[in-house]
């Protein structure tokens, strides 16, 4: 509908304002820009070729579905299994509740969590959204000023010794301690909505809704070409009450991006809101920015030393071949505490298992 519309504003019949509309409203990735350009040249000169062109393609996808066992063909093993399962037990009279028949599939989970989010089918999204939902996601802590009782030797006491040393003995013979309490690390994402990152935003956010129902702290904005703040929005207990009121709210979605002017204003604005704490700050981005690199420069900079860690999530980094070519990849890369992939689950869970576990204290 995009494309239709943006062709109403233009001659169609000029060929680069034809290519240049489809391509800004089709396309989501820059890795597929060269075969767009190809295919159009193709159909603008010969649209007769596109025929043989289409038959290529079908024929080289079923010599790649040859190779692939049958089993990893199937859209929904989990079904399978269960109807494999009722077969079998007609066949044999039925089985006990306790016996358990023994089928040889793969594991479906372990498929789903090695693929990529831009290639997930609709039902695939909604087991990805569900292992999500499930998972026990814990953010890392710090020790806070406040104390409180324990058995570590670190302050005593006083009041509460002198009352259970005051009857019925009058020495102190028993003491009490108290220790440093602990308290949740506050979580600030800062997510790109441009075009190349729609697939992979809309899911982690419903990792974050995850995280914040299950009572952490967490500051959630989006950027592309301006910065929208979406707290508030995240703390409705329906998810998909959560994604349709940011959908109304952002008005850039799936447009360019500005990563240093939406940082920027980010520490303008909210800096010493929401950093304090010992704050984490996982960015989500793939790197491509259309502003000016002095400034992404700068306020990366100043971000990285308000917070305790500062974490990059990149599903380009899911690539063999990735390379850090651009201005905006190697700044950020520069001041980034740690790299994430963030292209499937297991990345995804790498990530909660590093969150996790960083409890030391930034010296």
């Amino acid at each position: 509908m995009s494309a239709i519309e943006a062709c109403s504003h233009i001659q169609i019949s000029k060929e680069d304002e034809f290519h240049q509309a489809l391509k800004v409203t089709l396309i989501n990735d820059n890795k597929e820009l060269e075969i767009f350009d190809h295919l159009f040249k193709i159909y603008w000169r010969n649209p007769d070729k596109m025929e043989k062109v289409s038959e290529i393609l079908k024929k080289l996808n079923k010599s790649r579905l040859n190779q692939v066992p049958k089993e990893l063909k199937r859209d929904n093993i989990e079904d399978l299994y269960k109807k494999a399962d009722e077969k079998l037990n007609k066949k044999n009279g039925g089985t006990d509740k306790n016996e358990q028949l023994d089928v040889s599939f793969y594991s479906p989970n372990e498929l789903l969590k090695k693929k990529r989010f831009d290639s997930y089918t609709s039902y695939e999204l909604d087991d990805a959204k569900k292992f999500i939902r499930e998972w026990k996601w814990k953010l890392p802590k710090r020790k806070s000023r406040r104390l409180k009782l324990g058995r570590v030797y670190y302050k005593l006491d006083i009041r509460n010794t002198i009352r259970k040393n005051i009857f019925p003995f009058q020495d102190f013979n028993k003491l009490v301690w108290k220790e440093l309490k602990l308290k949740e690390r506050p979580l600030v994402v800062l997510m790109d909505i441009s075009g190349s990152m729609d697939q992979y935003t809309r899911i982690l956010i419903h990792f974050i809704h995850t995280l914040f129902v299950n009572g952490n702290k967490i500051e959630a904005f989006t950027f592309g070409t301006r910065l929208t703040r979406v707290t508030n929005y995240i703390r409705y207990k329906n998810i998909n009450e959560t994604i349709e009121n940011i959908n109304d709210l952002v008005k850039d979605w799936s447009g360019g991006t500005k990563i240093g002017e939406s940082v920027k204003k980010f520490n303008l604005k909210w800096r010493k809101r929401v950093l304090g704490g010992g704050a984490i700050v996982i960015m989500i981005t793939d790197g491509w920015d259309t502003g000016d690199i002095k400034v992404l420069n700068k306020e990366f900079n100043l971000l990285s030393k308000s917070c305790f860690r500062l974490i990059w999530l990149n599903p380009n980094l899911g690539y063999e071949n990735f390379k850090p070519l651009t201005e905006g990849v190697r700044v950020i890369t520069k001041h980034a505490d740690k790299l994430f992939p963030i292209h499937n689950l297991n990345c995804l869970n790498d990530l909660g298992f590093f969150l996790s576990n960083l409890n030391k204290i930034k010296s």
